[in-house]
């Protein structure tokens, strides 16, 4: 299989567990494997993991867990994630569909597979406005991960929810062999589009696509998928960040994204610190940057940029944003410019959905499964900082011309919210395997 990742003897291992001592030392080697997603041979090479894949049947199996065949309806809704944070495209997802299906309807499920929750993190979640709570919101609280299974296998079971969306992290086996009995109702959210990640070759009711590269990577390989993209609440107030005073005739950049985004060297060599250098030689020009930034990145970029005798103070940290697409509007934000060496997706998205046009910088000799793709010419690709001021002068340009015309990306926004309500259109499952 094209983009494949094999670990043989981690594969060999769970098919040769027959007791749950043995099992659990398995499972807990197949969590180890979340150390691979550093490795760059795999990073941007390999997301389909058909041999452990093929264990998730088979151990649902040996646990004695018995199919559960439902009826697929928008009626009662589960959400099934290893952890959700308050920023990440990731997380944001999981709250779209809850908001789409109706948090009255939706149910939350964190597998918590690293043991980090306490139960104040649910009086955390149960003071959260009222809004945004869902009927209910919990972790599992076995410690084992065979224990996680069981435990999340009879949840479901007793609560027999009529959808359930899967948005597991990479190399959690709980949720994938816990979900396999009620597949008739389990949809694979594919969200790992660069990165190896547990189910994406399975038969379950529906495997949907997040994002066009990923899409692409899955029909090349030979998947029954559907491309849902991703949806943006729409901005009609600003973020918590208040925004800054913008000074007449004065250029304002963004960019947002979590610091491994923006961490390393791009298969060019040219690191962040070059495309914002670039992107700040231009007098009056201020550049914010939203979402966390540890202190060795934002030390990296002021140096080059004093080194570049440019000022530091034009390179705005403003901290994360739980509304990227307000944000945008409330800085007056001219254009925007994607991280590096990795891009965004649901950022590049919200960018769009406010009349921006992403210049997002792409190495030709980038990994395959890196590179930002997306079905509308509304993105500008850039090879190398020095194609930064002819970008971010056509990014201008674009927004100009388009005014209070439609915005073209309205429609895959609604592909997102579409998908969510239309659960019983979607093919009916096959329980056998």
């Amino acid at each position: 299989m094209i983009f494949e990742y094999r670990r043989p003897e981690v594969e060999q291992a769970l098919t040769a567990a027959r007791d749950l001592k043995s099992l659990e030392a398995a499972l807990q080697r197949t969590a180890s494997l979340a150390a691979d997603l550093e490795n760059p041979a795999i990073r941007g090479h390999q997301m389909f993991s058909p041999g452990l894949d093929a264990a998730i049947p088979d151990i649902a199996r040996r646990l004695s867990l018995d199919d559960v065949p439902l009826v697929k309806s928008n009626d009662s809704a589960c959400i099934i994630v290893t952890r959700v944070f308050d920023v990440g495209g990731h997380s944001k997802v999981a709250a779209d569909i809850a908001r789409l299906i109706g948090v009255e309807r939706s149910v939350m499920i964190q597998t918590d597979v690293n043991n980090e929750l306490e139960q104040e993190h649910l009086l955390k979640l149960r003071r959260a406005p009222v809004a945004q709570r869902l009927r209910a919101e919990m972790f599992l609280a076995a410690r084992s991960l065979s224990g996680k299974i069981l435990e999340l296998y009879n949840i479901l079971a007793a609560v027999r929810p009529t959808r359930i969306f899967l948005l597991s992290h990479h190399f959690d086996m709980v949720a994938p062999i816990a979900l396999w009995p009620f597949r008739s109702v389990v949809e694979y959210l594919h969200h790992a589009d660069h990165l190896p990640t547990l189910g994406a070759t399975l038969a379950w009711s529906a495997h949907v696509d997040l994002t066009w590269r990923c899409h692409r990577a899955c029909q090349e390989a030979g998947l029954n998928t559907f491309y849902a993209g991703m949806t943006v609440t729409a901005p009609s107030a600003p973020g918590t960040a208040p925004a800054a005073v913008k000074q007449e005739g004065r250029l304002r950049l963004a960019t947002c994204g979590h610091v491994h985004k923006y961490r390393g060297v791009g298969a060019s060599k040219h690191r962040w610190a070059d495309f914002a250098v670039a992107a700040l030689r231009r007098p009056d020009t201020e550049l914010i940057h939203f979402g966390y930034a540890d202190e060795a990145l934002q030390e990296e970029i002021r140096r080059s940029l004093r080194e570049a005798g440019i000022d530091p103070a034009a390179y705005v940290f403003a901290g994360a944003t739980p509304g990227l697409a307000a944000d945008l509007r409330a800085y007056e934000v001219d254009a925007y410019l994607c991280s590096y060496p990795e891009s965004g997706g649901k950022t590049n998205l919200e960018a769009m959905s406010v009349g921006l046009t992403p210049i997002v910088p792409l190495d030709p000799d980038a990994p395959p499964l890196i590179r930002f793709d997306f079905p509308l010419d509304t993105w500008i690709e850039v090879a190398s900082p020095d194609e930064l001021p002819r970008a971010i002068a056509e990014a201008q340009e674009r927004r100009a011309a388009m005014g209070a015309g439609v915005n073209p990306v309205d429609g895959e926004i609604r592909r997102f919210q579409a998908y969510v309500a239309a659960a019983p259109e979607l093919a009916p499952p096959q329980l056998g395997g």
